[in-house]
């Protein structure tokens, strides 16, 4: 095995993904199609019920794998709300990891961002080990960039008072250019939390373009519209293998990089998505002259 093919493997080793209680719903289990202990996070849509998330995440753990459920800190009422969604994790669920992320633009109480949900200290009254905060690479539609910056400056220095482990998970992107430009303005805000590259499954074009635009993430959606002209392009299934060769290759070459793992999100479906990751890790590979990689023994 090269060294190239070798750091592949490497990165997506231990990779995350993610659901909703529907989708869960629909597929009864996960055990099947994903390694033991795989992180899956598990989407608050703005007008879930919580208590689907609570019980989404109790089945995922009996399953053998670790739910990480969202909190979308706008998407809460009240604190007295919060505080009986992150104690319900918990005590119900079982669960010790959760994603904290600002949500949707409109603020239906009195809660605006995710440092304000951590500084309430209920992560640690209930014993969260790991906590995931949001990343925008491509920036965001209702956050201005002085903004994220400063959300960025003040995660960091929350991580230095708290003994769980906070990381960044990032919205999802289309080229390796956007991550490599946004941790390189990351490293000079001093940032020292671990990241996790959000990554679309695969999935057609058509998909991709509608998930890019309901979430305002501009150079993503001219890559796409760009590749969108290549008819022959449109139906098949398109998978980030390019940006993962782009990313291990980055990895590698800058010690610096806090890039640990590869987060996937399965536009395209749960099944497709880990069995197209699992054969990434498990099967012999090879890589084009275009940083494409083949997969032995393996068709959608």
């Amino acid at each position: 095995m090269n060294e190239n093919i070798a750091n592949i493997k490497d990165l997506l080793q231990d990779y995350t993904i993610e659901t909703t209680p529907k989708v869960y719903k629909k597929i009864e289990e996960l055990k099947s199609l994903l390694p033991k202990k795989t992180w899956v996070y598990i989407t608050y849509l703005p007008d879930e019920d919580p208590r689907n998330i609570i019980e989404t995440a109790k089945k995922i753990k009996e399953e053998g794998l670790e739910p990480i459920p969202h909190l979308p800190a706008r998407t809460i009422e009240n604190f007295h709300n919060l505080e009986k969604y992150i104690g319900s994790l918990s005590e119900i669920s079982g669960v010790n990891k959760i994603l904290i992320i600002g949500g949707s633009s409109s603020q239906k109480g009195n809660i605006s961002s995710s440092i304000e949900v951590l500084r309430t200290g209920l992560t640690e009254k209930f014993q969260f080990t790991d906590i995931g905060l949001a990343g925008h690479p491509e920036g965001s539609p209702d956050i201005n960039n002085d903004e994220l910056d400063k959300a960025i400056i003040d995660k960091n220095n929350f991580s230095k008072n708290t003994n769980a482990n906070l990381f960044l998970v990032t919205q999802f992107f289309f080229e390796a250019s956007s991550f490599i430009t946004w941790e390189k303005h990351l490293n000079k805000l001093g940032n020292q939390l671990e990241i996790h590259a959000g990554l679309p499954g695969p999935a057609n074009l058509k998909t991709l373009i509608t998930f890019a635009k309901s979430c305002g993430i501009g150079n993503s959606l001219k890559f796409l519209s760009k590749q969108a002209l290549n008819i022959s392009k449109i139906a098949s299934t398109n998978t980030p293998d390019k940006i993962i060769n782009d990313l291990s290759n980055y990895k590698k070459s800058n010690n610096y990089s806090k890039l640990s793992k590869i987060h996937f999100y399965p536009f395209g479906g749960m099944k497709r998505t880990s069995s197209w990751v699992n054969a990434l890790i498990n099967n012999d590979i090879s890589i084009n002259n275009d940083g494409e990689i083949k997969i032995d023994s393996f068709n959608f």
